[in-house]
C-alpha cells in the first residue's frame, strides 16, 4: 500500500502508545489480550481486550507489530499507568519491557477515499512515525499516526476537532474503555467480536473462559448501539462514561450504561448498552430519567443483533 497524503489533523492527547519490548514481547501480549497477535506481522493492526479473571474488561487497545521485537498498544490515556502496573506483574521471566511511548499521537485525514474493508493497515513511513488505519466510511479516510517528530501538516488542537474524530469512531461501532468503565463490561456487550478484536482459537487470555462461555453456550443478551441526541437538550454530565440510561415502562429504573460519547456538528454520538430483547421493540431510550431527553438511535456498520456461528473449533 502506497503511503496515502494527508489534508488535515488533529491532536488527540488522550490517547497514548505503550511499547511492549523484547524478544518474549509477541509471546508474552499473546497471552495476555484477547486478539491473535501472530497473524498480524507488521502489516495490520487489530483491535483487542485485556480482561479481568471475570470476563469484564480493564482495558481495550489497538495492537500492532512495530517492529521485530516490538508490540505496541494504542489506549485511552487514563489507563496508560494502571495497564503498565498490572502487566508489569504478570511479565516475570519473559524477556520483555513495558513502557509509554514518548510520542504524540494524531488523527489523520487522508486525501484519497479508500475502500472500507475489515483489515487495518500498518505503514512506516520513517523511524520517527507509524501509520495505523483508523476505521473510516469510505468518504472520509483516517489515519492514526504516532510519530516523535513534528507533522508536515498542522495539527487542529482544538477540542472541538478532537471531539468529532471521536464521533465519528463511535459513528464506525468502535467503543474504548477508560478508567470511569473499567470492570464494567464483557466484550461482547461493547460488540468487541463484531470489530474482530477477540480470537476464540487462539487459546488462553484472561477471562478467556468466561468470554468464551458467552460466545458458545448461549445468545448475546447486551450490545452496544449508537444514540444521538441534540447538543441543545441536554447537559455533557448526562452524558459521560458509565452514566446511567432509562426506558419508558420501569418508571426511573436504568436499563443501561453509556459507554462513550462526543460531539460534532451540534449533535452528541454516543454508544450505550442495550438490552437485544428490548432493541428489537418499540423501547425509547432517555437521559437522567424516564422522562428525560430521549435518545434518537442510529445506525451502526455491523448488525448488533446477530449472533455468531457459535460451532467450537477442532483442536
Amino acid at each position: 500500500m502506497s503511503l496515502p497524503t494527508f489534508n488535515s489533523l488533529v491532536t488527540l492527547p488522550h490517547y497514548v502508545v505503550l511499547d511492549a519490548t523484547g524478544p518474549d514481547a509477541l509471546s508474552f501480549l499473546q497471552g495476555q489480550f484477547s486478539n491473535d497477535l501472530q497473524t498480524l506481522g507488521n502489516t495490520q493492526a487489530s483491535f483487542g481486550v485485556y480482561c479481568a479473571a471475570n470476563g469484564r474488561m480493564l482495558a481495550s487497545a489497538l495492537l500492532w507489530q512495530n517492529d521485530a521485537q516490538t508490540i505496541s498498544l494504542l489506549v485511552h490515556q487514563s489507563l496508560a499507568e494502571p495497564l503498565l502496573k498490572r502487566l508489569r506483574m504478570f511479565v516475570l521471566r519473559a524477556k520483555v519491557t513495558l513502557s509509554q511511548r514518548d510520542a504524540t499521537v494524531y488523527g489523520a485525514y487522508a486525501d484519497t477515499p479508500t475502500a472500507v474493508t475489515d483489515t487495518l493497515a500498518v505503514l512506516h513511513p520513517d523511524e520517527a512515525s507509524v501509520l495505523v488505519q483508523a476505521p473510516s466510511s469510505a468518504d472520509t479516510p483516517r489515519w492514526w499516526m504516532i510519530t516523535s517528530a513534528s507533522p508536515s501538516v498542522a495539527p487542529d488542537t482544538s477540542i472541538e476537532a478532537q471531539q468529532r474524530w471521536d464521533a465519528q469512531t463511535l459513528q464506525q461501532g468502535v467503543a474504548h474503555i477508560e478508567l470511569a468503565t473499567q470492570d464494567l463490561f464483557i466484550p461482547q456487550t461493547l460488540n468487541m467480536e463484531l470489530i474482530n478484536a477477540i480470537s476464540f482459537s487462539k487459546g488462553c487470555f484472561p477471562g478467556q473462559e468466561v468470554v468464551a462461555r458467552s460466545h458458545y453456550r448461549g445468545t448475546i443478551r447486551r450490545r452496544s448501539a449508537l444514540f444521538s441526541i441534540a447538543a441543545t437538550e441536554v447537559d455533557a454530565e448526562a452524558l459521560l462514561p458509565a452514566q446511567d440510561i432509562f426506558g419508558t415502562d420501569v418508571d426511573n429504573q436504568p436499563i443501561g450504561r453509556i459507554v462513550n460519547s462526543a460531539l460534532m456538528s451540534d449533535r452528541y454520538y454516543l454508544l450505550a448498552e442495550v438490552l437485544l430483547d428490548e432493541w428489537g421493540s418499540e423501547q425509547s431510550y432517555h437521559l437522567q430519567r424516564s422522562n428525560g431527553p430521549q435518545l434518537q438511535r442510529e445506525s451502526l456498520p455491523y448488525d448488533i443483533t446477530q449472533q455468531r456461528d457459535n460451532k467450537r473449533p477442532k483442536l
